[in-house]
């Protein structure tokens, strides 16, 4: 009789939501060291927008969709399509945390909403590709994508309420 085991265990799935959550710890502890937080508060915002705090919160949360999707195509997909499905989801996984880490650092938000909208458009395709390899993780990628269309809108709107405020890098106006 064949093994039907065709991925990583129950410990493997707790190892990548532990160091999901170690990540987007770290990545939010940095934010308000580096002064980043108070900058962001410093920003003109739309009504609609809730308030950071809220945003961060439900930001710690996302990756855990995509470590989820990763484990269900490593343990369940389909044969073919697990390794390129799986490098599919690392990719997007690998995007958010660079999203974080270029917005804050850079600490612009016309460039902000850029990398908003290009991981948007990776997030979209990869829930498709990563679909046809398990459907699960497909519709798992979907709140990350519909996380990123937040962003995306809220992003649209920072960069047009701040459009030459001076507080982003290279500003040589007044304000």
């Amino acid at each position: 009789m064949a093994d039907k085991h065709h991925g990583p265990g129950i410990v493997t799935l707790l190892v990548y939501l532990i160091g999901a959550a170690s990540l987007t710890g770290g990545l939010s502890g940095w934010v308000h060291a580096s002064g980043a937080y108070a900058w962001l508060t410093e920003l003109n915002t739309p009504n609609w927008a809730p308030a950071y705090s809220l945003i961060n919160i439900v930001g710690l949360f996302m990756p855990a969709f995509g470590v989820i999707a990763l484990w269900i195509v490593q343990h369940s997909g389909r044969d073919g399509s697990r390794t390129w499905a799986s490098l599919l989801v690392l990719l997007l996984l690998a995007g958010m945390t660079s999203q974080i880490i270029i917005f804050f650092s850079l600490r612009d938000v016309s460039t902000g909403f850029v990398i908003a909208l290009g991981l948007w458009v990776y997030a979209l395709l990869a829930s498709h590709l990563v679909s046809r390899s398990s459907r699960a993780a497909g519709v798992l990628l979907w709140m990350p994508l519909a996380w990123h269309t937040f962003l995306v809108v809220l992003g649209f709107e920072l960069m047009r309420l701040n459009n030459g405020s001076g507080l982003g890098p290279g500003f040589t106006g007044t304000f």
